[in-house]
Formats: C-alpha cells, structure tokens, sequence
C-alpha cells in the first residue's frame, strides 16, 4: 500500500451504501509580462485504504473496485473535474474541481482544499500543466464559462496554490460555448476544444505571442452530430458527450468515426493495459460504464464500492482519469477522480486497480 501523512478521524468504516460481495519547484512564480499585460499575481490522499487496491469481478453484475480515498467535502455541489499534476515533485500534484456555485477549487493528494477562487461557474474545465510563459513554467487552467458565452483563463502559482486571472484574447465562438477540453499542448501555445451550445466545435488555440495578453486564434471549426456538453481528446481524436444523443467519437477535423446511444453527462478516456476505455456517467446510475474507445462499444460497468474506511461511490458524476505519475506506490501510474454527488464529495480509484479490473474481467 500506500504511505499517508495525514489521517482524518471522520472517515471510519462506513455502512455499505448497496450491496456487493465485499465491503516545482519549477519557478512558477507571479510574472511581469511587459507593457499592460497584468502581473500574475495575484503524499497521499485524506485517508488510507488498508485493504488491497482489488477488483472483482462478479458474473452476475458490474465489476466491483474498492475505493481508495475521499476528500475533505466542501460547499456547493460538484461540476466537472481535472488534474494538474507535478512533474517535478509528483506526489505535490493537484486535483481540480469546478463547483457549481462557480469558482476552481484546487485540492492536494491528502484530500484537502488547498485554494477556492471564486468566480462564474465553470461548465468544463482543460489543463496546461507545462504552459511555457515568457521563459518560464506556469501551470494555466482554462474553463467554460456558459453562462456568459465565454472562455476563461487561470495561471496557477504552485507554491501556495494561488489562481490568478489571466489576461486572455477574447474566444468569441460562433454558436457560443458549452463546454470544453484540451486538445494538445505544445511549446508556447494550447489548443482547445470549445463546444458550441448547438451542435458545433471550434478548435481555438492559445499562444504566448509577446503581447499584453495571451492571443488566440480560430483553427477550424465542424459540426457535431448531436449538442455536445462535455468532450475529450485522446490522441487527435475528440469524444463527445451528449445528455439527449449519446457518445460520439470524431477525427481532429471533426469526421464522424462511432456513436454510442448512452445519455453521457460526463467522460473520460484512458488505457488500460494496453485496452483503451471511454468511462462515462449519466449523473443518475450507480455505476461507471465503459466503451471501447475505437467502435464505442458498450463493455463493462464498474461499481465503486466500499473499502475499510471509506463509502463507495454512491452516484457518480463527473470524473476523470490520468496516467500521469501522482506520486507514492498508489499514484505512481495515475488514478481516476469521481465526483459522488450521492455524498457530495470527490473520491479516488487508483489507476492500477482499474487497470487490474478490466484483466480480470478478459
């Protein structure tokens, strides 16, 4: 297992909430970006597991994974998630969450809120963990502010955990913004999928241009088969989730490869052992479902039970998942972040227990 620097009292055994077969240091510090631009400025999780990280499979239901740990809850309710990990000190990476009475929030691995913005409520949220910015490493977070129709852009100091505004160019899309996600990352620039509130996407990329505020540009823009609210990228292709049409996964250029009838209200896209999965959430089931990333097609649901010390995923919401390295034996390949909204609090598999799942399961 796993070693925890913190231990919190309020996580004892819980009684199961349904039956199962068993219970940088990198200088990222406040810049000077010349002329008008504005100054920028301004391990493991909240309680251990002592059971193994298993999976179980049952023949007869979903596939059973033990929790891992839950985090400090906190006021107003969950919308999407991300992360923003920490190549340099990886068990110092954070976990990002937008609720939905607006705002980022930034938690550490122990499960504690470390920083609360305050700002509109954020419909989707993209990370740059690596943005370079006028010579230096600064961590930017971009989200989809759909009550005003706009993009917003945060530049996150490490030490400390500060979000600062960023002074972004105007993302203006034509059919106005739903959602979005991070298409890639490069040397100087971000590139984004922006999802229209009809059915469109505009692929938009941010730069560092030397200017008083971070340009942006319009690279192309396609239609979508259905309205879209949450999209993500894997390898130049973009999957699409829509809470009246289903799943759909497209080419970078917006051509359609599959669709899956499944009303998504969050996803996300990961591989394990060398099997490719699409995780999704419809905010109302007890389990995960997942798809095989190429063809979309249904596979097995996954039931986040109890473990020693702490509740299952009641109802899963939003999540996400990564493989980058989060620090300590239980992260060190990545883990999936779930929004139980039947708790109202985040929860976290490891993404070796996952990965064991879909093994025993073949």
């Amino acid at each position: 297992m796993f070693q925890s620097r913190r231990f919190d009292p309020v996580f004892q055994r819980a009684t199961p909430s349904r039956p199962h077969l068993r219970g940088s240091r990198s200088l990222a510090r406040a810049l000077v970006l010349g002329g008008s631009l504005l100054a920028l400025a301004a391990c493991s999780p909240a309680t251990e597991d002592s059971s193994p990280d298993t999976a179980i499979a049952n023949p007869d239901g979903p596939v059973e994974l033990l929790v891992t740990a839950a985090f400090t809850a906190v006021e107003g309710g969950g919308g999407p998630v991300g992360f923003l990990p920490d190549s340099q000190a990886p068990s110092l990476g954070f976990i990002l969450s937008a609720p939905r009475e607006g705002g980022i929030d930034i938690f550490d691995l122990d499960g504690m809120l470390k920083t609360r913005h305050a700002g509109e409520r954020l419909t989707g949220l993209a990370a740059a963990p690596d943005f370079e910015l006028r010579g230096e490493t600064l961590p930017l977070i971009f989200g989809a502010a759909s009550d005003s129709n706009a993009v917003r852009g945060y530049a996150v100091v490490r030490d400390g955990a500060q979000i600062l505004d960023l002074p972004l160019g105007d993302i203006e899309p034509i059919d106005g913004v739903s959602g979005l996600c991070l298409m890639r990352e490069g040397a100087g620039f971000v590139e984004l999928v922006v999802l229209g509130t009809g059915a469109r996407a505009e692929i938009w990329r941010v730069r560092d241009a030397g200017e008083d505020q971070l340009s942006v540009e319009r690279i192309r823009d396609f239609p979508l088969p259905d309205p879209a609210r949450q999209c993500a990228t894997f390898d130049g292709d973009i999957y699409t989730a829509s809470p009246a049409g289903g799943l759909a996964r497209l080419t970078g250029d917006g051509t359609l490869i599959a669709e899956a009838p499944y009303p998504a209200a969050s996803l996300t896209i990961g591989e394990f052992n060398g099997t490719r999965l699409v995780l999704a959430t419809n905010g109302n089931a007890e389990t995960v479902q997942t798809f095989d990333a190429g063809t979309l097609e249904a596979g097995l649901s996954l039931d986040i039970i109890d473990g020693l010390s702490t509740q299952g995923v009641q109802v899963p919401a939003a999540l996400s998942v990564t493989d980058a390295d989060y620090g300590y034996t239980a992260y060190a390949n990545g883990l999936l972040v779930v929004f139980d909204s039947g708790a109202g609090r985040l929860k976290v598999v490891t993404r070796d227990a996952q990965t064991r799942a879909v093994v025993t399961a073949d």
